[in-house]
């Protein structure tokens, strides 16, 4: 059970359901996403409580590390961000509230609050119609790009993997350090983030459960070369967790896209989130290039003497 606020509890397994009958309401915001959640919690200080029928979180940042607070909800919206930002500040915690949702946000009426958008934090979603045929003038490199992967590469096949096969999950593992090794980027700000990452991956490998998770890999001589870790929905959602390639295969991430997408759409999803970019300028360009439909939008909530 979840305790009321201001007692907190750190997040465990047991924790999916309860904290699923305050985001199923919701859009699928990724950061409240009981798989991101659990995932990115690598250094298990991640805290939950219950403020006004709202979820709060205590978050760690994905790059810094730096604590902040947040919450789900609509219920006296003014009133919990008041006593949150308070209790930030009482704690020695930045007095910003993060990852405040759209909805939430237009319903702040307080005029002392400082509402700004996250954009570094928009989770970008996609059309899995779109992609899954990649048609028109748009899509045009993206559609030339797989086809010729499939041209140099007719023996590369698409299929589902179980997470709970030992030698998979070592083959994924094997597929991330290529990609790091392959992958010319920011080292300043990149590689610390994918150090954070590789942790959220095996943490997720390590837990396997029911999360309605599946794992898509494109296969060349019995060797997984790429692979996408995707949570399917109830909501025509899916979310996408991981996706990785052996880079050195060109227009093996629009392959997989591709095939994905049409294995998403033969199981009525119709929208695909990738999360956010955080900021990272490699990031923003390669999902932009996709043509994303829509954003998730989420928002920094402070008071007006703290901006």
């Amino acid at each position: 059970m979840i305790p009321k606020f201001p007692q907190f509890k750190n997040i465990d397994l047991l924790d999916k359901k309860d904290i699923e009958k305050f985001t199923h309401k919701f859009l699928p915001y990724s950061d409240f996403d009981f798989v991101s959640m659990w995932s990115w919690d690598i250094k298990e200080e991640m805290k939950i409580s219950n403020l006004n029928d709202n979820l709060v979180v205590r978050f760690t940042d994905y790059l810094t590390g730096e604590p902040f607070f947040s919450f789900i909800g609509i219920n006296k919206p003014d009133d919990t961000a008041h006593e949150l930002i308070h209790f930030a500040e009482n704690s020695g915690v930045s007095p910003v509230l993060c990852f405040i949702t759209e909805e939430t946000a237009n319903i702040l009426n307080d005029s002392n609050f400082y509402i700004e958008e996250d954009k570094n934090n928009f989770d970008y979603i996609f059309s899995v119609p779109q992609l899954s045929n990649l048609k028109g003038l748009k899509f045009k490199e993206k559609r030339h790009s797989a086809g010729k992967f499939l041209r140099e590469y007719p023996d590369a096949i698409f299929e589902l993997k179980e997470l709970n096969d030992l030698g998979v999950r070592e083959q994924i593992v094997s597929v991330f350090h290529n990609w790091e090794k392959k992958k010319e980027l920011d080292k300043k700000i990149y590689d610390f983030k994918h150090k954070h990452e590789e942790k959220a991956l095996h943490r997720l490998l390590q837990t396997i459960n029911d999360n309605n998770l599946i794992v898509s890999c494109i296969i060349l001589n019995d060797i997984i070369i790429a692979f996408s870790i995707d949570e399917i929905l109830s909501s025509k959602y899916a979310i996408s967790h991981f996706f990785k390639a052996d880079v050195s295969y060109k227009g093996i991430y629009d392959f997989l896209n591709k095939k994905l997408s049409q294995y998403l759409l033969d199981h009525n999803i119709e929208f695909w989130s990738w999360e956010q970019d955080l900021g990272i300028e490699s990031l923003r360009r390669s999902k932009a290039s996709y043509r994303p439909i829509n954003f998730l939008k989420k928002y920094k909530v402070s008071l007006t003497s703290k901006k």
